[in-house]
């Protein structure tokens, strides 16, 4: 919850309900409801019997498969200002069909928060983006990722931001 905390500090908005990506987001977006004083109820359903989609390589069975994986409350989202929160936003594939999936059902607003700074840079232990070319974040303006996944508002949460909600006695976090 620290993170998200953190995050509704950092990128205050006005809006009517806080809800996760779930099962990555819910720990920041129950700090970021706490936090905010807005509150918390469940946009998305989890299919759980649907595996992880951002680590699958072709980019139209991630789209399918989260499509699959989540579906969305109605009733949470229609003709509301509301506040998605996620943990990363890594090629930004799954996240734009999770967007699509929220603008079908009407929202007045959607605003998109990150509990995690910006992923600009491959990571080469073991996480599955190995190019820059495929980050959405790499040589890219909040603003434009913004655009390009059709939110009204975006936040990432910074690296200070990040880094004060870990332990202080141990200051050797790879951030890169």
């Amino acid at each position: 919850q620290r993170l998200g905390r953190q995050l509704a500090r950092e990128h205050e908005v006005d809006a009517d309900v806080v809800f996760p990506v779930p099962d990555s987001g819910n720990s920041a977006a129950q700090g970021y409801a706490l936090e905010s004083g807005i509150p918390l109820d469940q946009g998305f359903i989890r299919n759980h019997y649907v595996g992880r989609t951002f680590i699958d390589p072709d980019a139209k069975d991630r789209g399918r498969k989260v499509n699959m994986k989540l579906n969305t409350v109605e009733e949470v989202i229609r003709d509301k200002r509301v506040i998605v929160v996620d943990d990363s936003v890594v090629r930004g594939v799954t996240t734009l069909e999770k967007i699509k999936q929220l603008r079908e059902v009407g929202p007045k607003e959607i605003h998109l928060r990150v509990s995690c700074p910006p992923i600009k840079n491959p990571c080469f232990y073991g996480i599955d983006f190995p190019t820059k070319e495929e980050l959405i974040a790499n040589e890219r303006e909040v603003a434009d990722i913004a655009k390009m996944l059709d939110v009204d508002s975006m936040g990432y949460l910074s690296v200070e931001g990040m880094l004060s909600c870990v332990p202080d006695e141990q200051k050797d976090y790879c951030h890169a």
